[in-house]
């Protein structure tokens, strides 16, 4: 490690951030935490242009307005820097967690850097040991009891050189989605997450918010293995295309996900 450079610790989301910083500071650690943006485990990444993904967004996801802003590309910078020295940390079973790693190791083009793992860890909760599936699970007590912050260690050379492999393979792929499969991030169809959306509407008309938000519960704890987390984004632009098809039936003003309602088609009666 170079011996000026400053250490600060990366990761994916401001949630997240927030939370780490936290921890840290009540171990009496007072480093920069980084929060980088953008959702890498869906739309295009050949490369991940910010203009290229939010055109890409508008018109296929047709987000929510909330959801509909670019990415920054400044966290990325200022975590990729020289002059710092990165503590990167990480739940490998979270796409979108898994897929910001990789770019950073791309990123990093070698250079040195340390890295968190919280992948199949079990940790200390208030409701006893867990697993977590996402970093975004874990308060800061959490962490702190569990003792995370202790578990950095140099990320090697060849890791990362493999970890840059990975994600210049799924680059070149440049499919729609990105899925954990085995501990893996792999492609996937933009139809990926059709089956178990589908599955979650019911014959009465319901708030589109509320069939996306049981989608992801049953995603997240339903299914094995659990933790399979898809972006709302995603799902409302997949609701919205699967109504166009008639797949689902959808109704409202919109454009957000509050102002829409859906059901399962109705039974069509013989001519």
């Amino acid at each position: 490690m170079p011996g000026e450079a400053e250490v600060v610790h990366v990761v994916w989301g401001a949630s997240r951030a927030d939370t780490i910083r936290e921890a840290l500071l009540s171990q009496g650690d007072e480093a920069r935490v980084i929060a980088l943006s953008g959702s890498l485990h869906f739309g295009p990444i050949n490369p991940p242009d910010p203009d290229v993904r939010h055109a890409w967004l508008r018109a296929v996801l047709r987000p929510d307005p909330y959801a509909d802003q670019r990415e920054a590309e400044e966290p990325w910078m200022e975590a990729t820097s020289a002059r710092v020295h990165p503590v990167y940390w990480v739940c490998m079973s979270d796409a979108a967690e898994h897929a910001s790693f990789l770019e950073f190791a791309f990123r990093m083009n070698g250079r040195p850097f340390d890295i968190i793992d919280a992948t199949a860890l079990d940790f200390v909760t208030r409701d006893g040991i867990r697993r977590p599936w996402s970093l975004g699970i874990m308060r800061c007590e959490d962490i702190v009891a569990s003792g995370l912050r202790d578990k950095r260690r140099v990320f090697t050379r060849a890791e990362c050189d493999a970890a840059a492999a990975g994600w210049a393979a799924l680059r070149s792929e440049d499919a729609p989605l990105r899925i954990v499969r085995d501990g893996r991030l792999v492609s996937a169809p933009l139809t990926y997450f059709d089956t178990v959306l589908v599955s979650q509407a019911t014959p009465d008309w319901e708030v589109a918010a509320r069939v996306i938000g049981r989608t992801m519960q049953h995603l997240t704890d339903e299914v094995d293995p659990p933790g399979q987390v898809v972006s709302d984004i995603v799902l409302f632009g997949r609701l919205q295309a699967l109504g166009d098809a008639g797949d689902l039936e959808i109704k409202g003003p919109g454009p957000g996900m509050r102002e829409y309602e859906v059901r399962t088609p109705t039974a069509r009666l013989p001519a």
